[in-house]
């Protein structure tokens, strides 16, 4: 199978990105897909260290296939949902001191005015923290409430077994 988003990486000049775009429009569907899904994961573990690179790959992507829906009509907002939670991850990078980011991190997203349950993805690194914390962000509503937190003791207990039963 191709690495396609390898290649888009390795863009160098102008020739290589139309040759390249050629190339993805020619293998359609499943070629767009490999490199939406790539970017979602750059995404998630992109580190301070990253964002001007993760900035210059998607306004390389945003030109070289500016109406996704040739691929997928569900792909007419991806750019701009890539752009938001890029800019959204970015901003909890900005507001974390860099010494105080180590650790285990969770998201927790409510709403306090439903009975919907409350979401909340513990033990994760602060990368993949912000990253869901940003995905989150993209369809708020004025009730909902997200949360990023710094896990600082956890105390674990686990259900005892009953003929290999979990309870």
């Amino acid at each position: 199978m191709r690495k396609w988003f390898e290649d888009f990486k390795s863009l160098m000049t102008e020739e290589d990105r139309q040759d390249f775009k050629k190339a993805v429009e020619q293998a359609g569907f499943a070629a767009f897909n490999e490199l939406n899904r790539s970017f979602y994961d750059e995404l998630k573990k992109l580190e301070e260290n990253g964002f001007e690179t993760m900035e210059e790959w998607i306004e390389l992507g945003r030109k070289l296939f500016p109406d996704l829906t040739q691929f997928s009509p569900s792909w007419e907002f991806f750019w701009d949902e890539i752009s938001q939670i890029y800019q959204n991850k970015k901003e909890f990078y900005q507001l974390v001191p860099k010494e105080e980011r180590n650790g285990e991190w969770q998201v927790l997203f409510d709403n306090p005015f439903s009975t919907d349950g409350i979401v909340c993805h513990t033990g994760k690194n602060f990368a993949e923290a912000t990253y869901l914390a940003a995905k989150y962000q993209l369809s708020m509503k004025k009730a909902e409430i997200l949360k990023l937190q710094k896990v600082s003791q956890t105390i674990i207990k686990r259900g005892k077994y009953f003929d290999g039963i979990t309870f």
